[in-house]
């Protein structure tokens, strides 16, 4: 579903579309000014600084991905948001001059029913684009999901059964998605591990970060 825009406004707003079971969950603040919302309520979900390489193109951007609020929709139904404000200048986002391209990717992959996040809208300028997507069960592989783990108790042994068993799936998943002709980079920071926090045991693994990901014909 598109939300429309005042033709008569004399700055042109950003295009937004949604997944039509999701559209009756953007809050109207979000459809007045997208960009804005995602500044101002969104919460960084890395750490770290903004990092540019020799020609100041931004490789590296911890404030691209933030936790929006929850949306809530009509019914009282909740749904926990994540969204992500491209990078025009990284992997085939640039090739092929598709800032949509990781929700394009998102679609693709769910429809060959492999794991991703699940897409709920996009929003498109000339100047800014964002995907949205449900935010996901778990923690990263990275270095700072592990330290959550740490924060609950999780001795350095659990950590490396965790890491252990999240790389035999890893392992599992490359083969699946490479037998459906899709190719990405395969590294534990880039995934979602969720966890049986009780049992201390590794449940599902979800890819994030798409923007390298090939499709083969």
């Amino acid at each position: 579903m598109s939300f429309e825009n005042n033709p008569t406004e004399t700055e042109r707003r950003p295009d937004i579309k949604a997944e039509p079971q999701y559209s009756d969950f953007i809050p109207a603040e979000f459809v007045n000014n997208p960009i804005q919302y995602f500044e101002t309520y969104g919460t960084n979900m890395k750490e770290g600084e903004v990092l540019k390489d020799e020609n100041g193109t931004v490789r590296e951007d911890p404030t691209a991905v933030k936790e929006l609020p929850e949306w809530l929709n009509g019914r009282g139904e909740k749904l926990a948001v994540v969204a992500k404000k491209v990078n025009n200048e990284k992997g085939k986002i640039r090739k092929f001059g598709d800032p949509l391209y990781e929700y394009r990717i998102m679609k693709i992959v769910l429809d060959a029913g492999l794991p991703a996040a699940e897409p709920i809208a996009t929003v498109h300028s000339e100047a800014e684009s964002l995907i949205v997507m449900k935010k996901l069960s778990g923690i990263g592989g990275h270095e700072r999901g592990m330290n959550e783990l740490r924060a609950r108790g999780f001795s350095e042994e659990d950590i490396m059964n965790i890491k252990t068993k999240a790389g035999a799936m890893m392992a599992e998943l490359r083969e699946k998605f490479e037998a459906e002709g899709i190719k990405r980079s395969w590294d534990l920071k880039d995934m979602i591990i969720d966890i049986d926090f009780a049992a201390k045991k590794v449940i599902s693994l979800t890819p994030v970060d798409w923007e390298k990901t090939k499709i083969e014909e």
